[in-house]
């Protein structure tokens, strides 16, 4: 958790933030009411840190508290114990309009008594709550939303490295973590809840970051964690299969992604033209709404805005491919590897392209991207197998990552994956069939089995072998992993896929450290030193 708190808006450390939230509910409170409230808040107004939180777990002293209703867990039932916390004051959801705006006053052991504001629908509020409690921390800053089932992370991150080579000052909030790129701290989710992206959002307005590059989850949108009119410019990247544990069809999931664009002319949309989804969205567009389309189908070109890439080339150094837009033509060389990285670039370049960045200044500052960490990955060593460390998880992916090693592969293509616990059971024999289609040999092993058991994650995996595949499974990951190295050739390519940047497993409801990019990079140490010793230089 973030460590700047109420440092990061001078409205919340006072009534200022209060009244803001009481505007935005259209409240009223009587005279005897409001001097009171302010004076109690004046008392709290001291506190260096204090925020507008919905999680007790997160909550310190001076805190407002947001007692929610939610999916999981009713807020209402720690009312209690963010009052024995000392919390300036408590918003409770009710359900009944006619207590809205009501204000009472609950005591505590020491005498003190903390003010509750009853709020209507405050969970499906929260968002604009934050919003106004933190004084629209977002008029200052340029952000931009990516949602798809894949490339949210590596295209946040191309687009922040890209907006800071051309003089812009971008942070991401993401998988990764949130803030600058070099400076990534952990969020509990992709997304942030209402609360938390207020205060991120309140933190980069202070510290003078222009740009925000934003995964944005299906979960996100369904939940109404985020609005779409948060997004200045708003990414769809493609969609496939993945989270039908929650929202159960892909119709039901492609509405969810679609509630990311506006439709009028607040927001400019970037849609993937190569996608079957978004070319159904496209072609009821509405003519409110600016779009950039990109993508490699030559109908592309029939937008009024887009970037086509022609002449895709893949080399052992990367990607390259002519840009072609309605602003003129470039090449693109770039250092990232995979065909899929060939989409991604092609949305941070429509950004940019919205940003007026021009196609040369975009173009060199393409020449200096680096490998995103935990996406396509490698790592080698001379006379030893090229290891790629990713993190695809859904068939589609896989499927991707796949073809992309297969590109810079001369001898055996090696995958280990498995697939997590308590998610979508479906797609565990959709990756098998991809597996056995795409990769010479096979492991299956753990990823965040969670609360299922392992073997019967890698039972539902084993259905989807349709060939007589060849397949080990090997559940502890650590010896999955340095296995598949052990025996792959020097001329194999061995993909790890699934955990990606992560450093844990998750087993039950604990995290296990586990780091994929570690155990690779130390098989690598391990064989140097072993030749290093006998004489030979890798």
């Amino acid at each position: 958790m973030f460590d700047h708190a109420l440092d990061v808006s001078n409205n919340a450390r006072n009534y200022s933030a209060i009244e803001a939230v009481l505007r935005l509910g259209e409240i009223t409170l009587s005279s005897s009411d409001l001097t009171q409230l302010k004076a109690h808040l004046a008392q709290h107004s001291s506190a260096n840190k204090a925020d507008l939180v919905n999680d007790t777990r997160a909550l310190k002293e001076g805190d407002v508290f947001c007692a929610v209703i939610g999916s999981v867990r009713d807020g209402r039932e720690f009312v209690a114990q963010a009052i024995s916390a000392n919390s300036a004051m408590i918003l409770q959801e009710t359900i009944e309009f006619t207590e809205h705006g009501q204000l009472t006053w609950l005591g505590q052991a020491s005498g003190l008594e903390t003010p509750v504001l009853s709020y209507f629908a405050l969970n499906n509020n929260l968002f604009n709550v934050a919003k106004m409690f933190y004084g629209e921390p977002q008029k200052s800053l340029n952000i931009i939303g990516i949602t798809g089932t894949n490339g949210k992370t590596s295209t946040s991150q191309i687009i922040a490295n890209l907006l800071d080579y051309c003089q812009k000052n971008c942070a991401v909030i993401g998988t990764n973590g949130a803030g600058k790129l070099a400076n990534l701290q952990t969020i509990d989710n992709t997304t942030p809840g209402a609360t938390e992206l207020h205060q991120l959002l309140a933190l980069f307005s202070n510290n003078k970051i222009t740009d925000v590059a934003m995964e944005v989850s299906s979960h996100a949108l369904a939940q109404k964690r985020v609005d779409a009119t948060l997004f200045n410019t708003a990414v769809f990247t493609n969609l496939s299969r993945d989270h039908l544990d929650y929202h159960h069809t892909m119709a039901a999931y492609a509405e969810a992604k679609k509630a990311i664009f506006t439709g009028d002319n607040k927001q400019v949309a970037v849609i993937n033209g190569d996608d079957p989804q978004a070319k159904t969205w496209l072609e009821n567009w509405p003519s409110t709404q600016a779009v950039v389309v990109y993508g490699r189908d030559e109908n592309v070109a029939n937008s009024q805005r887009f970037a086509l890439a022609k002449q895709v080339k893949h080399s052992a150094t990367g990607v390259s491919f002519q840009l072609v837009t309605e602003q003129g033509e470039c090449e693109i060389r770039s250092r990232l590897l995979g065909d899929f990285n060939v989409d991604n670039l092609l949305a941070a370049i429509a950004v940019l392209m919205i940003e007026k960045i021009d196609l040369i200044t975009i173009a060199e500052a393409i020449t200096q991207l680096e490998p995103i960490i935990g996406r396509m990955e490698a790592f080698s060593v001379t006379a030893k197998p090229t290891a790629v460390v990713d993190y695809a998880h859904t068939p589609d992916a896989l499927a991707s990552a796949l073809d992309a090693c297969r590109l810079h592969c001369h001898g055996k293509l090696w995958l280990v994956f498995g697939c997590g616990g308590d998610r979508d059971v479906g797609k565990r024999a959709l990756m098998a069939h991809v597996a056995e289609n795409k990769a010479d040999h096979i492991i299956i092993t753990n990823d965040n089995p969670r609360s299922e058991d392992p073997e019967a994650i890698a039972a539902d995996i084993i259905t989807g072998f349709t060939k007589n595949a060849g397949f080990e499974k090997i559940l502890d990951r650590t010896t999955a992993v340095l296995t598949a190295l052990e025996k792959a050739d020097a001329d194999d390519v061995v993909l790890c896929a699934g955990k990606g940047h992560e450093d844990y497993i998750i087993f039950g409801t604990q995290k296990r450290h586990y780091d994929e990019r570690a155990v690779v990079q130390s098989f690598y140490s391990a064989q140097s030193e072993q030749a290093a010793k006998q004489g030979v230089t890798l």
